[in-house]
């Protein structure tokens, strides 16, 4: 069995070398074989048995029209970058892997509060998109005591009692958007957050996007940040990925180059689902063992006075999310007339990112028991160990 896999995917010689072994066993035909993922193309796959992909692939007809492939999987939560509908038509089996990086985005998210000095206490959340990551964020932030309200009108109105008017969100103190991505359908995504919704968000609102660009109009709010400069915002996903608002970027908060779901843990998750997936497919079972985790690292919080401040120490030990605003800043800097290439580069080369439950805060001494209580419940409310 041939197999091409996106050569951003981790440990896929782990839990892909045992299909390519049997596969070269039983046919004499079996291989892994690697390549940049928004580079794959048509003769790529030409004698290719299975496309294992992230979110920079796009699989349709163009890609797969004169192709042997039967399989295709993506270790990323979105499909809106397959065409399933044509996979169906040709008889070709697919997967994705739902909520293997929820928790690294929800992480991301808090990250980015600690960041920017937002204490969420006595905070509103409003959250759009109350999917696999939507309703992560909205289970973790129930934990630590916010207020939350949910927006998302493909799901059943009475799954979540946080759901509401897209208003009533865009009213919160901290809006989050987890989207996926669509065209058409009873309620398209496309620049769902637009001139009129972006009008409506008070001054001092975090907003947030950590789903897909293009369900937020950057251009309108270039324009509200230009004019206004009244909103602190963070940005992980734009618009025309890997070609970005270049002048959009200076004005954002926080800006990322698409990475809040690339915690390790995250896309080893992904990975190892996307194999088990395939293994069903060919009516086996996966035999490669899961990951093992790394020992937990404490970290010394002595220097805190109240409970947000001792997470603020925390996070950046975990997730430090002011790197990442800084590598992609300084790449806009350095090559602006390469900046598509250079996005795509720090997703390559994104640095291991562990996520919460690899540390443990120590050497904490607060005089208030009120604000000892408050942090306790909020380690373990953000999953990191005890």
């Amino acid at each position: 069995m041939i197999i091409l896999l996106d050569e951003n995917i981790p440990m896929a010689e782990h839990y892909f070398s045992e299909f390519a072994n049997a596969g070269l066993a039983e046919t004499g035909k079996g291989e892994l074989r690697f390549k940049a993922g928004r580079e794959i193309c048509a003769e790529d796959v030409a004698d290719v048995d299975a496309l294992v992909v992230r979110s920079v692939s796009k699989v349709n007809e163009a890609l797969l029209k004169d192709s042997p492939v039967r399989f295709v999987g993506s270790c990323t939560i979105g499909m809106d970058h397959i065409d399933t509908n044509y996979l169906d038509t040709r008889g070709i089996a697919y997967a994705n892997a739902p909520a293997c990086n929820a928790n690294s985005v929800v992480e991301y998210v808090f990250a980015a509060l600690a960041h920017l000095a937002c204490d969420w206490q006595g905070k509103r959340l409003g959250i759009i998109g109350m999917g696999n990551v939507g309703s992560a964020l909205y289970r973790r932030a129930s934990q630590l005591g916010i207020d939350c309200l949910g927006y998302d009108p493909l799901i059943e109105q009475d799954r979540y009692p946080v759901l509401a008017s897209l208003d009533e969100v865009l009213s919160c103190d901290i809006v989050s958007m987890h989207a996926p991505l669509s065209h058409e359908g009873l309620a398209p995504t496309y620049q769902m957050i637009g001139e009129p919704e972006i009008a409506k968000l008070r001054p001092g609102t975090v907003l947030l996007n950590c789903g897909r660009g293009d369900c937020l109009d950057n251009r309108a709010l270039y324009r509200r940040l230009k004019n206004q400069a009244d909103l602190k915002t963070v940005l992980d996903v734009w618009q025309d990925e890997p070609h970005i608002h270049s002048e959009l970027l200076p004005l954002v908060d926080i800006a990322t180059p698409h990475i809040a779901g690339y915690s390790y843990d995250g896309k080893v998750l992904g990975t190892q689902m996307i194999a088990k997936r395939l293994a069903d497919c060919l009516g086996k079972t996966l035999q490669a063992e899961q990951s093992v985790g790394e020992h937990v690292q404490g970290v010394s919080g002595s220097e805190a006075t109240t409970a947000f401040s001792a997470i603020q120490q925390l996070i950046p030990h975990c997730y430090d999310i002011r790197s990442d605003d800084q590598r992609l800043r300084r790449s806009m800097e350095h090559h602006p007339n390469e900046f598509a290439s250079e996005f795509d580069r720090l997703r390559k080369h994104y640095p291991k990112r562990r996520e919460f439950f690899h540390f443990r805060l120590e050497g904490v001494e607060l005089s208030s028991e009120k604000e000892k209580q408050r942090l306790e419940h909020s380690l373990v409310a953000l999953g990191f160990s005890q």
